[in-house]
């Protein structure tokens, strides 16, 4: 049954107006409001909003002036070491290619044709048909074509390897983070293409630099919802009125993160309590003893000196440890007469 203030306050007034107290009459009950010990993790610090990243980021550029003619995965899209995230369509090099290719084949065919001549000189030469410097000049022209051959398969090996390159592909497994280019743009060598990151994941925050006045900075706990990380550096102050500093935060458990390029709210840790007595923060009052809790036993306050620790949400850690179930008064404490009795009022009922 919910507690009528006002009737309760009636009452009082009607008993006193009825005629003189008695001083042998029981002292009427004082109402106070109170709250039930909580036994939790109390963390204080500094929210802020952080982007989840990974660990390490590459610019995958273009090699060969060219057209972008594909994209073959998707920004969010993962890829294994090796797997095209860029192809480009160079025309020049394309065409650079066919002619060494056809000179190629052409000083095979030559280098052919000068060598099978040096086999029939030499069986001619066994016969007495021809002459012996017949024969040396067919052999030098042999090896000639064999040079030719050689140094254009060189040259088409060289060609091809630019080719490839027209293909960018994945340095490692990673994620596709961000596409810097379309299909269609043209794009000369050293064009940035894709931005691509590893799979692993950190925490990047940006913190106005006033905060790490008060204690924030590199090995400051982290906590966020499903896990902690700690601070591993504090980059430059950015420029402009905000003065933001760059903090990435190494995470214990990479998997409690969401996906790359999501969002979580994180708390950077100034002080933390684990299993601790919290109470209100209204419940701890203040004089020249110190601090302190008035308890409820039975129908009466007892006064319990304690030490504040860190605060949460409102409530606020206190040492020595209390009871489970303990109650204590919220609010008002110093307008409270230790010796009359009390009728605790629960918050919220």
């Amino acid at each position: 049954m919910r507690f009528d203030h006002s009737i309760f306050i009636a009452s009082i007034l009607v008993s006193v107006s009825c005629g003189e107290p008695d001083a042998d009459a029981p002292l009427v009950p004082q109402a106070v409001r109170v709250a039930q010990v909580r036994h939790q993790d109390v963390v204080q610090g500094r929210s802020y909003l952080a982007e989840v990243v990974s660990t390490s980021t590459v610019r995958v550029l273009a090699q060969v002036q060219g057209t972008v003619s594909a994209l073959p995965v998707d920004e969010g899209d993962s890829a294994v070491d090796g797997d095209v995230l860029a192809r480009l369509a160079a025309p020049d090099v394309m065409a650079r290619l066919s002619r060494v290719r056809a000179e190629r084949e052409r000083a095979e065919r030559e280098r052919d044709f000068a060598c099978g001549r040096t086999q029939t000189d030499r069986r001619l030469l066994q016969a007495g048909d021809i002459a012996p410097d017949q024969l040396d000049a067919s052999e030098k022209n042999c090896s000639a074509g064999q040079l030719a051959a050689s140094a254009a398969q060189a040259a088409e090996d060289e060609i091809s390897a630019v080719t490839a390159r027209s293909a960018e592909r994945a340095p490692f497994e990673g994620v596709v983070l961000e596409q810097l280019t379309e299909i269609g743009q043209t794009v000369m060598p050293g064009t940035p293409l894709v931005i691509f990151g590893s799979t692993e994941r950190e925490l990047l925050l940006r913190v106005p630099s006033s905060d790490l006045a008060s204690g924030l900075g590199e090995g400051t706990s982290v906590v966020f919802d499903g896990g902690r990380g700690t601070v591993g550096s504090v980059g430059g102050w950015a420029k402009g009125p905000a003065q933001l500093v760059e903090l990435t935060v190494t995470v214990h458990q990479p998997d409690s993160l969401p996906p790359i390029g999501s969002t979580t709210s994180v708390r950077l840790v100034l002080d933390e309590r684990a299993g601790a007595s919290a109470v209100p923060l209204d419940a701890v009052g203040s004089d020249a003893q110190g601090s302190y809790l008035l308890l409820v036993q039975g129908d009466r306050l007892n006064r319990y000196e304690v030490a504040r620790g860190p605060y949460e949400d409102g409530w606020v850690a206190v040492e020595p440890p209390l009871p489970p179930g303990s109650l204590v008064v919220v609010g008002q404490l110093n307008k409270l007469d230790s010796d009359r009795p009390v009728f605790p009022v629960e918050l919220g009922s």
